[in-house]
């Protein structure tokens, strides 16, 4: 709901309305910008007007779910800068928070609430079929999912013998690998050492020569000096050092004949490159490592397998399809015929409400179109016909209405059905009325503000003395307007000018009955 709106130097129009959250009028002579002040709404959304000079800004307080909401949209230097709660945002952020929460309706604007796609929302509103259309579009939804589910099964199934082959192929070069965990490194390094073998048995062999095995070797040369410092019987301490790099050297000889041995291997060093060889191929076309190219494999497999029974898949998905399908038409049938039943119940409503407004000869029928095949929305599309004239044929409403006509059908729609949270505004819907229609005019105005916030611009004495709140502008001897909340007498000797052109006792008197009326 708008609670506040500010203007400052929006062309000549400076001050602020303080909104009640019911029926707000806003008044004042021909010429001083009473649709301009309406426009303000959609300058703060980003529109642009070429009388808007530097120093002008917009701004609005909105009750938003328990919460204040501003916004503002200010001119500085030439350029628009936006604000909400005092924070500079988008152009974008702003239209997103204020838009939702106008619905403009006059005689010259298109009229948002009858575009075709609404027709249907609000024949659907009137007929009570929210929650079968939520059912609808709920199956609707998966209907149409399993559909290409169902398109996606064909088109495997008519591939699925090439599809097959180049599974089963994938499958057997895999399998034919026989990859184990760990088996590539474990290559490598045979590879490696395979590769040093003969430098490995040279090593060997001539360490065990020098250290042990050849005549003159280190431990023989070395037993000797152990020998002659034994007999000497001197030097215990250097002995003692002897034996130990003795028993040191005995031990490397026992390490070099554990550890320094060519690989044990069946395998040739050519048998060990083509594995590694094979192991690479997969690798590029399968997965970087044995955890992929498994993975791979699995998922070629389950594939393989849901190929081999797709047929039975695809006969289930069938039978699915039809299921949905049987239960769609079975709702979208229950949804056209109380759709047809809301139909005729809307016509004699607006019948009545036609002829409240002075337009008894209009005539009024929903055209029901059925569709090929289902839609979100139902089995057929809908379009609201008209005719004001008993001669004329019924027409879709574009074509056949007429402003005034179009304004009088508006308030009738709008009487009965209600947007929650939204402001209504109308610019001049009551334009061209007599006194007599004014005062139904207003009585519909009435009614739709009991459910949501109208803001109107009106001319007329009757729609005014309905508002909870009226707004008045006025022109100064400079050109500047200012707006003005009326009260009391104030509202009673506007009314007055509004009936006879100025303050009379006769018009007091009529805008005091007026005013009466409306309590009463």
């Amino acid at each position: 709901m708008l609670e506040e709106l500010r203007l400052h130097r929006f062309g000549a129009i400076s001050g602020e309305l303080i909104l009640s959250k019911g029926f707000n009028v806003i008044v004042g002579e021909t010429g001083t910008g009473k649709s301009l002040l309406l426009s303000s709404i959609n300058f703060l959304t980003g529109h642009r007007f070429p009388f808007v000079s530097d120093g002008t800004f917009v701004e609005a307080v909105f009750h938003l779910n328990g919460e204040e909401v501003c916004v503002r949209r200010e001119v500085l230097g030439n350029r628009s800068r936006y604000f909400l709660n005092g924070m500079r945002v988008p152009q974008q952020k702003i239209k997103e928070v204020v838009s939702p929460l106008f619905v403009f309706q006059s005689q010259r604007q298109g009229v948002t609430l009858l575009k075709p796609s609404v027709q249907l929302q609000l024949l659907d509103t009137f007929s009570e079929n929210i929650g079968l259309l939520s059912e609808y579009r709920e199956v609707y939804a998966e209907y149409t999912e399993v559909l290409l589910e169902l398109e996606k099964l064909r088109e495997e199934e008519r591939l699925r013998d090439r599809e097959i082959d180049i599974l089963r192929f994938q499958i057997e070069e895999i399998e034919r690998v026989n990859l184990q965990p760990g088996e590539e490194e474990e290559l490598r390094q045979l590879k490696e050492r395979v590769e040093r073998a003969d430098q490995i048995r040279e090593l060997r062999s001539k360490s065990l020569c020098f250290l042990y095995e050849c005549e003159g070797s280190v431990l023989d040369r070395l037993a000797e000096v152990v020998r002659e410092f034994e007999k000497s019987g001197l030097y215990s301490e250097i002995l003692d050092k002897l034996n130990s790099v003795y028993f040191e050297i005995e031990s490397i000889v026992s390490e070099i004949e554990r550890e320094v041995e060519p690989p044990e291997t069946e395998l040739s060093l050519e048998e060990i490159e083509n594995r590694l060889y094979q192991i690479e191929r997969l690798k590029r076309k399968y997965g970087s490592s044995y955890d992929e190219i498994n993975a791979f494999l699995k998922n070629v497999r389950e594939k393989l397998e849901r190929l081999e029974n797709i047929t039975f898949e695809v006969e289930q998905t069938e039978k699915r399809v039809k299921e949905l399908e049987e239960e769609l038409y079975r709702l979208g049938r229950e949804l056209s015929e109380r759709r047809r039943e809301g139909a005729e119940k809307l016509k004699e409503y607006l019948k009545r409400s036609f002829s409240e407004l002075g337009l008894e000869s209009a005539r009024f029928e929903v055209l029901f179109e059925e569709l090929e095949k289902p839609s979100p929305f139902g089995l057929e599309k809908i379009s609201f016909l008209f005719s004001g004239n008993p001669k004329l044929p019924l027409s879709p409403l574009s074509e056949s209405i007429s402003g005034g006509e179009l304004s009088r059908f508006l308030l009738s729609i709008l009487s009965f059905f209600s947007f929650p949270g939204v402001t209504m505004v109308f610019d001049e819907i009551d334009a061209g009325m007599s006194g007599k229609i004014l005062r139904k005019v207003a009585k519909k105005l009435r009614a739709i503000s009991e459910n949501q916030q109208v803001l109107a611009v009106s001319h007329s004495p009757q729609v005014a003395a309905a508002a909870d709140r009226v707004f008045k502008l006025e022109k100064d001897f400079n050109g500047n307007v200012n707006i003005r909340v009326l009260e009391g007498e104030e509202v009673v000797r506007e009314l007055s000018i509004m009936l006879s052109g100025e303050v009379t006792e006769s018009g007091i008197k009529t805008a005091q009955d007026l005013l009466k009326s409306w309590e009463e």
